[in-house]
């Protein structure tokens, strides 16, 4: 029960990472309010989480709406009355990396200005948007959390990433560190997490993308020398740790949950 009778915000929870996270914080005692796009996925968690016997909402939030978010965070904080933890997972993924021809890439040529404007809607103006709505409340009450979930892309660049989403992921990284700055006094800590190469339902790599980027995996679990990519559980456990009271001293930090792939 590391999260008990705290209340949670999982952006992007109906499915791959946001569905582990929500799941994991429930069983860890949290009430979650699963965010989404798509009705049919958060409902599905929410089922998920009252079979647990917790509490849960679903609620569809499109992030890169601002007056969604407020209106979102508004009925979060009327029915639960604070908001501890806000996990910010809601990302757009697409571009390069279900392409099966490396050789095909060309990540800047192809990019459209629509999907452009579409990932850096999500990705990085949702993150902003999600923040500011929680920061009011969460200083009223001297406390939260917010762990934003980054990228290996937004550190290194990416291997098979769109331009506008390795852009938008180290912008995530950047506004986690200034923001762990500034909430520090109020007793709020904000951190990112970076997840490597997992797949998901929203992350669909190629086989010869996938075969690439785990060559470059040191980490094999329990000696498997075929398991080299990570699990959405993976994810959802390193969260949990930054919700809870373990991580309490920690803010502005960077955990990379990509088995060694990047040490810099």
């Amino acid at each position: 029960m590391l999260v008990k009778d705290k209340v949670a915000i999982v952006t992007g929870g109906g499915r791959g990472f946001g569905k582990a996270i929500s799941l994991t914080l429930a069983r860890e005692g949290a009430k979650v309010a699963v965010w989404g796009r798509t009705p049919a996925t958060i409902d599905q968690t929410v089922k998920e989480i009252k079979a647990m016997g917790r509490d849960a909402l679903a609620m569809r939030v499109d992030v890169s709406q601002s007056a969604e978010v407020e209106q979102g965070v508004q009925k979060v904080l009327q029915t639960w009355g604070q908001i501890d933890i806000l996990v910010n997972n809601a990302a757009v993924l697409t571009g390069s990396t279900s392409a099966p021809d490396l050789s095909k890439l060309n990540p800047f040529l192809d990019l459209t200005d629509e999907e452009w404007d579409r990932q850096i809607a999500t990705n990085l103006s949702g993150v902003f948007y999600c923040m500011r709505a929680v920061i009011k409340p969460m200083i009223a009450h001297r406390s939260g959390r917010i762990i934003n979930i980054g990228s290996l892309a937004g550190l290194n660049g990416g291997y098979f990433s769109s331009p506008s989403y390795t852009a938008s992921k180290a912008g995530v990284i950047g506004m986690t560190k200034l923001a762990a700055r500034w909430l520090g006094k109020y007793g709020i800590n904000v951190n990112a997490i970076n997840p490597g190469p997992i797949p998901t339902e929203g992350a669909v790599f190629g086989k010869a993308q996938l075969e690439a980027l785990t060559q470059l995996i040191p980490f094999r679990r329990h000696g498997n020398e075929n398991e080299a990519t990570g699990k959405p559980q993976d994810i959802a456990n390193a969260v949990l740790f930054l919700a809870s009271d373990l991580s309490e001293f920690i803010t502005g930090a960077n955990i990379n949950v990509l088995g060694g792939q990047w040490m810099g």
